[in-house]
């Protein structure tokens, strides 16, 4: 019975429309989908045409090429054959890297386009990041070292994250608290890395230029308690209960003021000591005054930051570090601070185009509370990532006018216009295993090869102008509503 239940739920998936336009159907149309055994998991767009390939490990099937306008399909025998642009010879890095602690990571270099390595070399433990360096590349690793490779894959220098030296790990699990370059970025001259809440850059022949903390650029946090204690005296001043609810408190309050202000009572000499009275018994039951033996008042604690880095970029010769606490901190490349900028309360991390540019900054959101996460750096105000996408690590990217939310093997996505709205939603009955964007198109694997025609989306980068309070000079704080303030 189970097994004719499994066999029945397959038949119904496979006889299932391909796709559904949830949301936006006035902005897209359908091009082509293409069905077939086996079916589609890898889909590529180069120039014209769409190369759709089967999952790997298939034997009965290849590549299939189809016409990106109307779906044709091509004989791949009569295709160019196809380089990325400006590859030519140049050598590219990548890498297999093994969980933390468990061994070494493989680092493999390509000339050009070809598919076999040049060279395969091998890194101690887990590799963190990789990013672009003079010489060639530097390279994060978890065994608390930064290292320095050569277009050649040969070993120039390695650099050791303050701390590692001293760190002893007790067991497997204990590895992942290693002081190491967790994060890495570039600017095309220096290395910037981060572990916890410290930030270092690294010069291209491997020195520490400058290091600090994140609570040197936030200073220390504010919070307060407000406290009602013996509420008795306050009470019997304005006339209400000893543990009356603020709404009680309020409209004593307001008829109290009526009673005594002096300026209702001008001919009363003692109206303005019993209005006094009155705002003073007011402020102690509400928890606005200060702190007495008989009323209320606020106890205020002052603490450092406790927020960890999330992101790190690189702006011009300009540094963008993200923090835990919803801000993004914009450093001069000595380590000055020169913007900062709070967008809300979680981990910031950056939204970019196709070129790896960043466009926008979001957080993550935290429970009960609906502010602003997602802010456009050439936008004067951030918005709500909307209730379906709410999660930074489901945008995939910026493309024309819209930012594309997927997430890892899940069975829909969306897109976003600048304003925060789903502008487009589209949901399939098998995993979205594949998405790529061309010109005014959206073309994904999801079983079966699905090609839609979207106004507005483009693969192309868009020149978007910094505005404050991204820019030099610009600090952000939200005010308790929500409302932008900058200075």
């Amino acid at each position: 019975m189970a097994g004719r239940a499994r066999s029945r739920g397959r038949r119904e998936k496979e006889a299932a429309a391909p796709y559904e336009l949830v949301v936006g159907q006035e902005r897209c149309r359908e091009r082509f989908v293409h069905v077939r055994r086996p079916m589609f998991d890898r889909v590529y767009v180069r120039g014209e045409v769409v190369v759709a390939l089967p999952r790997p490990g298939t034997k009965t099937a290849s590549a299939v090429a189809f016409e990106l306008d109307h779906g044709r399909e091509l004989e791949l025998a009569t295709l160019p054959a196809w380089q990325t642009p400006g590859d030519g010879d140049r050598v590219r890095l990548d890498y297999l890297s093994s969980p933390v602690g468990r061994g070494p990571s493989q680092l493999r270099l390509y000339g050009g386009s070809a598919g076999d390595p040049l060279r395969t070399t091998e890194l101690p433990d887990a590799i963190s990041g990789v990013a672009e360096a003079p010489f060639g590349w530097y390279v994060g690793c978890r065994d608390g070292f930064l290292y320095a490779l050569d277009r050649s894959g040969a070993l120039v220098w390695r650099w050791q994250t303050p701390g590692a030296a001293a760190f002893r790990s007790g067991g497997p699990g204990e590895a992942y608290f290693r002081p190491s370059p967790y994060r890495l970025s570039s600017n095309g001259r220096s290395a910037l890395v981060s572990w916890w809440d410290s930030v270092w850059s690294v010069s291209p022949d491997g020195a520490t230029e400058w290091g600090l903390r994140l609570q040197e650029l936030s200073g220390r946090q504010s919070t307060e308690i407000r406290l009602r204690w013996p509420p008795q005296p306050a009470a019997a001043a304005l006339g209400v209960a000893a543990h009356a609810s603020p709404e009680e408190i309020k409209r004593a309050y307001r008829e109290a003021v009526k009673r005594t202000h002096p300026d209702l009572h001008p001919g009363d000499t003692t109206a303005a000591e019993r209005f006094r009275s009155v705002q003073q018994a007011y402020e102690a039951l509400t928890g606005q005054g200060a702190v007495t033996g008989h009323g209320g008042g606020v106890i205020r604690f002052r603490f450092p930051s406790a927020a960890t880095v999330s992101s790190l970029d690189a702006l011009d010769t300009d540094w963008l570090v993200g923090s835990g606490d919803g801000t993004v901190f914009r450093l001069s490349n000595q380590g000055r601070l020169v913007a900062r900028v709070r967008i809300a309360t979680g981990a910031v991390f950056p939204a970019r185009d196709s070129s790896q540019a960043v466009v926008a900054f979001c957080t993550y959101p935290v429970a009960f509370c609906s502010q602003p996460n997602l802010w456009f750096v050439d936008a004067h105000a951030p918005v709500r990532l909307p209730d379906q996408y709410p999660w930074p690590d489901q945008l995939v990217g910026s493309y024309g006018n819209y930012l594309l939310a997927h997430p890892p093997r899940g069975r829909h996505l969306g897109l976003i216009d600048e304003a925060g709205r789903l502008a487009v939603q589209l949901r399939c009955p098998r995993a979205i295993t594949s998405v790529c964007v061309a010109e005014g198109a959206l073309v994904l694997a999801a079983g079966a090869l699905i090609c839609l025609e979207i106004d507005g989306l483009s693969p192309l980068t868009r020149t978007r102008i910094w505005r404050p309070p991204f820019t030099r000079g610009g600090f952000h704080e939200p005010t308790a509503s929500g409302a932008p303030t900058a200075s």
